[in-house]
């Protein structure tokens, strides 16, 4: 891809050539009443067969099966899957704590939302990006066309950037915007004191799966550090003095492991996915082998 075109959007040409195989996976088929390639909960047309049922008048007499007719004396219609496009809607969280770490947790998260917006409208879904912060400050929707893409990166490239971030308030206004059964993706670190919980059931009600994506940093998930310390809140002025000791170090990772595991039972049990995805993996190895894992994609 050329280098103005790279501009444009954060992946090259290579990466998206190992995405061309994969789609988004949901857990329940979605009646969105847009045909399309998905599973639908209702019959259809589609060459995929479902099931059969008993001739009532009106029915189309070409879906009649004569060999069942023939051994039971009885008349069945075959019944297909319909097949329908969804609304994936991919929300990235935008605070400052996201622009820490090394590498920094924003930029694997732009790649991630970049690479699940591209898999979704090769597809023929619909795509919504959405920038959260203390609320959703800023959306876009996006449908298939040979432009799809470069409004994907523009939205990307523009992301806005603020000092705290409430989830449970952001993710409740995406009911403004999200209008139909579908997929919201939630990138984040999810290090917010008001917690996620009550944001998600909100999600939940708008008749959303939901996965839940969190981007922690190396020297978040092991910190590799001794001695006394000062360390700053992110996102606010609050600052806590440490001894860093083995000690407290190994306490630090039980708690954020009881962290992650909890975030993982949450999301289990509204259906969801949950995956810990540290910074400074490729975001091929995201897709292909983390997203694979949790059968976000297929």
């Amino acid at each position: 891809m050329p280098d103005m075109e790279k501009a444009r959007f954060p992946l090259d040409a290579s990466v998206l050539q190992r995405l061309d195989n994969i789609s988004l996976l949901t857990r329940r088929p979605m009646a969105t009443g847009r045909p399309g390639r998905r599973r639908s909960p209702l019959a259809g047309s589609s060459m995929e067969f479902a099931d059969y049922r008993r001739y009532t008048p009106g029915d189309d007499f070409r879906r009649i099966d004569w060999r069942a007719f023939a051994r039971l004396e009885r008349i069945f219609l075959r019944v297909f899957e319909a097949e329908e496009n969804i609304t994936v809607t991919i929300l990235l969280d935008c605070s400052d704590s996201m622009y820490q770490g090394t590498p920094e947790k924003a930029d694997l998260a732009v790649a991630v939302a970049a690479a699940l917006a591209y898999i979704a409208l090769k597809c023929e879904d619909s795509v919504v990006l959405g920038a959260l912060t203390d609320r959703l400050v800023a959306y876009r929707r996006i449908s298939g066309g040979k432009n799809a893409i470069w409004s994907v990166g523009e939205f990307l490239q523009r992301l806005p950037r603020s000092g705290t971030t409430d989830l449970n308030r952001a993710l409740y206004d995406i009911g403004r915007v999200v209008t139909a059964p579908g997929l919201t993706i939630v990138i984040s670190d999810f290090l917010t004191p008001q917690g996620y919980q009550t944001g998600v059931r909100a999600v939940r009600q708008l008749r959303q799966e939901i996965a839940l994506l969190q981007i922690l940093s190396p020297d978040e998930l092991d910190p590799q550090i001794q001695g006394d310390w000062r360390l700053r809140d992110s996102e606010g002025t609050q600052s806590v003095e440490v001894s860093a000791s083995s000690h407290i170090l190994q306490a630090y990772r039980e708690r954020l492991a009881r962290f992650t595991e909890e975030m993982a039972a949450f999301a289990h049990s509204y259906m969801g996915t949950y995956t810990l995805i540290a910074s400074d993996t490729d975001i091929v190895d995201v897709v292909q082998r983390l997203l694979r894992q949790v059968e976000l994609v297929r």
